[in-house]
């Protein structure tokens, strides 16, 4: 037994449509509404055949829209299409609406006739302002946070001048000490100024660590086409005294052109460059440049033959002021190379490293192959 067919009357179709239907004369006279948009606004049909006219049913702002625009469109053109209206309701709330109208004939007395499907939008509406609030706020997050970086750049210069004078001072005079010999006849008092001096030295070289990573977030990367080549050049002309000092033998192929930071690449490499000279093996420090080129991005080697590390210690690496090593035994403050992993995520890339005790390591990181613009 095959179900009933259900047919539906046009005039129910009409009626309980999920949109507003609604027609007029050019004069704003309403014909005919159907019940959905009778329901929205509130009103019964005889409150509105014959009383109301189209415009009356509208906001203030939506009857200027209506003379000033959609008229004039539908006189010269005898349609509109997705028009943004705004009517009032019998309770004096404000209906959204997107409209569409088009003349359909001509009545009798030359009267146009136009017809009209009505949207209502109100959800739409509130996920616009909802939405518009929340990018305001985070605009407002953001000029907060750029304040906020501003305020912590001034405030590391102003701090890094304030520290490191008084710790010049201490060298200073130490230093005149130990030149006018005052220190030679007291053993003790030699080795105490010796503990300071040493302590100032990592004080003062905390502080301009600490002073090049507030820049790396103080501002945004200048991304821009860089020679890796010219990079490096600077890089090693940099560590110069440090790869003389320790006969060091540096590597670097032919290197490609890659968008970033000029200036925080160059940080980048003498980091990375850098931290293969201070932990070098026994052996003169051998360091190789490579890179492989990937459908997306580059990846980049920085490999040595230093004395390498524990490979489950490879996490802790890039992690703020954290070091495998004493201060007694190599120097240093442990922000090298979270700085590295810094400038790295801000290009779009990773970093990481791969190693085994006494027998070097390697250094990787990835940039992502873009185009200016």
């Amino acid at each position: 037994m095959t179900e009933p067919i259900y047919i539906e009357d046009a005039e129910e179709l009409y009626q309980d449509a999920p949109f507003g239907y609604l027609t007029m004369y050019g004069n704003g006279k309403i014909l005919n509404i159907n019940n959905t948009f009778l329901d929205w606004m509130g009103y019964n049909r005889m409150e509105i055949l014959g009383q109301k006219s189209f415009s009356s049913l509208l906001s203030i702002g939506g009857r200027i829209y209506l003379e000033t625009h959609i008229m004039p469109i539908l006189q010269l053109r005898g349609e509109i299409a997705e028009i943004n209206i705004e009517f009032k309701k019998k309770d004096g709330t404000k209906l959204p609406t997107l409209i569409n109208a088009k003349k359909v004939k001509k009545h009798a007395m030359s009267q146009p006739v136009f017809r009209l499907s009505v949207l209502d939008i109100s959800q739409r509406k509130h996920y616009e302002l909802e939405l518009m609030k929340a990018q305001k706020k985070a605009e407002q997050m953001v000029q907060r946070l750029q304040q906020i970086n501003q305020e912590l750049e001034e405030f590391a210069y102003t701090a890094s001048h304030d520290l490191q004078a008084p710790l010049s001072t201490i060298s200073g005079l130490i230093g005149l000490l130990e030149k006018k010999g005052m220190l030679k006849h007291d053993a003790k008092a030699a080795k105490y100024f010796s503990v300071i001096k040493n302590n100032t030295d990592r004080m003062k070289l905390m502080i301009r660590d600490l002073l090049e990573y507030a820049k790396i977030d103080g501002k945004e990367p200048e991304m821009l086409q860089v020679s890796l080549n010219e990079v490096c050049d600077i890089t090693l002309e940099i560590l110069e005294e440090q790869i003389h000092l320790h006969q060091a033998t540096v590597i670097i192929p032919e290197l490609p052109l890659v968008v970033g930071d000029k200036n925080q690449l160059i940080r980048l490499f003498q980091n990375l460059i850098g931290n293969s000279l201070k932990y070098r093996s026994e052996s003169a420090p051998r360091i190789l440049v490579e890179f492989e080129e990937r459908e997306q991005e580059f990846c980049f080697f920085v490999k040595d033959n230093g004395m390498g590390f524990n490979q489950s210690l490879a996490p802790q690496l890039f992690e703020f002021m954290k070091r495998l090593h004493s201060h007694s035994t190599i120097a240093g403050t442990g922000i090298g190379l979270s700085a590295c992993k810094r400038i790295v995520e801000l290009h779009g890339g990773i970093i990481g490293a791969t190693s085994e005790e006494g027998k070097g390591s390697t250094f990787y990181f990835t940039l992502p192959k873009k185009e200016i613009g």
